[in-house]
């Protein structure tokens, strides 16, 4: 893992530098996101921090795909890791992937800027034109699954999954530090998974993008100075669900088509938070794409946990579920069939304590309510 650490090195020190400068040319040119009634925070913020993660994430794996061949003649180098450096000489043959990737990434990225920038002003539907145009940029230049028996169908699913995937991390971006957090757990497991199956090329984007938000996290861990806006959450979303589809899941020991379930399961809170919200919503009879304080986080928070437990309460979900998940790829049937039914345990327990918790403590905060009444009422009538 030596060489994917230094491969994060380089984009963590870009987010460090470049995330300052972001935060304060959102401050002077008035580019805040301002309370209201259903954000938590108590004064204006700035939420273009995905320029930042948009901006070192692309420029590293551009400069490292540019740099790939010269990296690879480098004894000191292909002394420390030959075949990996084996595998950057070939770095041509992966570049139409890599352009889906970059390019799909920057029409996402391009998308929930306007939309950060317009606010209400950029039309629900323009925004869902842009991001299904990145997803099928993506597709067209090769990211696309490939085990639903037909061209159609695999084209169709890899575009659903994309753009789900990134309204999903949009969705979850409703506390600080939470997408990026999830994201960098979910990239730690995606490139764990990577490397045990030898696929080099995943692993140096994975670790990039990993550098990447460890870096904003350093402002946008609670409590955050900045946020990532839509910007930063879409192309988050989009740049994971694309690499989910093009890394492998199945090695030579499967026995089962169970380890395609891997990125679901890895995924299961973005991917729970924004089914649970739609669910509500819907039930409510209320807009889906209209914002409220019904995500998990916030239902978490309503069970007694502070906002910063609720976002470490997540994380560990996310590495849980994703550690289990790790062992696909490897298992057989009856194994990989255990391990699904405990990710799906795990993520039903989760939802019955946060449905279940938030109830209670509401029931005893009303019954200490009434009680705070009677004794007031008693008061009055002995005077």
């Amino acid at each position: 893992m030596s060489i994917y650490l230094m491969a994060a090195v380089v984009p963590l020190g870009l987010t460090l530098l470049l995330t300052p400068w972001v935060r304060s040319f959102s401050t002077r040119h008035q580019l805040l996101d301002w309370p209201s009634g259903r954000k938590a925070h108590d004064a204006p913020k700035p939420r273009l921090g995905g320029v930042a993660i948009y901006l070192s994430f692309t420029s590293t794996v551009l400069v490292g795909f540019a740099l790939a061949p010269w990296l690879a003649s480098v004894p000191a180098m292909r002394a420390l890791r030959p075949e990996a450096m084996e595998a950057l000489r070939e770095a041509w043959s992966v570049r139409s992937p890599l352009l889906g990737l970059l390019v799909g990434g920057t029409i996402m990225f391009l998308v929930g800027l306007m939309d950060d920038l317009l606010g209400e002003k950029f039309p629900t539907g323009w925004k869902f034109a842009g991001q299904t145009l990145a997803a099928v940029v993506a597709v067209a230049c090769g990211i696309r699954v490939d085990f639903a028996g037909n061209e159609v169908a695999n084209a169709l699913i890899s575009v659903l999954w994309i753009v789900g995937i990134s309204n999903a991390f949009n969705f979850l971006d409703n506390m600080d530090g939470l997408a990026a957090g999830v994201a960098a757990v979910s990239s730690a497991v995606f490139l764990i998974n990577a490397a045990e199956l030898g696929e080099i090329f995943i692993c140096f984007i994975l670790a990039a993008l990993i550098g990447t938000l460890v870096g904003f996290l350093r402002f946008n861990f609670p409590p955050a100075s900045l946020f990532m806006g839509d910007s930063g959450a879409l192309f988050l979303g989009f740049t994971l669900s694309s690499l989910t589809i093009l890394e492998h899941y199945v090695s030579s020991a499967s026995s089962s088509l169970f380890p395609v379930l891997m990125p679901a399961l890895v995924l299961a809170v973005p991917l729970l938070d924004t089914l649970s919200v739609i669910y509500i919503r819907l039930a409510e009879k209320r807009p889906i794409h209209v914002g409220d304080r019904c995500h998990l986080s916030h239902r978490l928070v309503r069970c007694g946990l502070s906002p910063l437990q609720a976002v470490i309460f997540l994380y560990l979900v996310t590495f849980g579920i994703g550690l289990g998940a790790l062992h696909l790829a490897d298992a057989p049937l009856t194994r990989g069939v255990w391990i699904v039914l405990d990710s799906v345990l795990l993520a039903a327990l989760v939802l019955w304590v946060i449905r279940f918790g938030g109830q209670l403590r509401s029931d005893r905060a009303s019954s200490a309510g009434a009680g705070k009444v009677g004794t007031t009422l008693k008061a009055v009538e002995d005077e």
